[in-house]
């Protein structure tokens, strides 16, 4: 990931917790708290309604997410904790999480709003991740020489090491306890 020095990238778990991600990415979310999960970063963190500019549907998409990777595995700890930790965090995520949507992520637009570059209008792909099962790769892009290309290229600039690949051995066991 770290070859794509203009786009930014990250690798989720079943659970949206963020397993790796470019220098790029940990750039674009250097205003949360933590770049460690999409979902607390959405529901739980104070970054998260200033840097998703359309936050209901981000809201949306993580709990249908969340609730595709339970769907395939309700047995997992990983994704059990986070729902669990959401629900107790947010009343929004409950709410939300009680309706049973599903959907999984694959390729749409996204308005963010970084603390520093300003509004970025960006296309984002999720592809799976074959040789590691509920996994997925996030590809964000701007258009060419579009504000949101050369505001991706301000973060580069400002970037610093690439999140590394989480190594703890329940992402490692394939057990589905991500």
């Amino acid at each position: 990931m770290d070859g794509w020095e203009h786009t930014p990238a990250f690798v989720l778990g079943p659970a949206l917790d963020v397993l790796a991600g470019n220098s790029l990415a940990s750039a674009l979310h250097r205003g949360f708290e933590r770049f460690d999960n999409l979902a607390r970063m959405v529901f739980v963190d104070p970054a998260g309604r200033a840097f998703y500019q359309e936050w209901e549907r981000a809201a949306h998409s993580c709990v249908a997410e969340l609730r595709a990777a339970y769907g395939h595995d309700p047995t997992a700890e990983r994704i059990n904790a986070v729902v669990g930790e959401l629900c107790d965090a947010s009343a929004e995520f409950a709410a939300l999480w009680r309706l049973h949507e599903v959907k999984g992520k694959s390729q749409e637009g996204k308005h963010l709003r970084h603390p520093e570059v300003g509004d970025l209008h960006i296309r984002f792909a999720a592809f799976t991740v074959n040789g590691a099962p509920h996994q997925q790769l996030v590809v964000y892009q701007a258009e060419p020489a579009s504000p949101t290309a050369a505001a991706f290229e301000a973060l580069r600039a400002m970037a610093t090491p690439p999140v590394p690949a989480r190594t703890s051995p329940a992402l490692d066991s394939g057990t589905g306890d991500q």
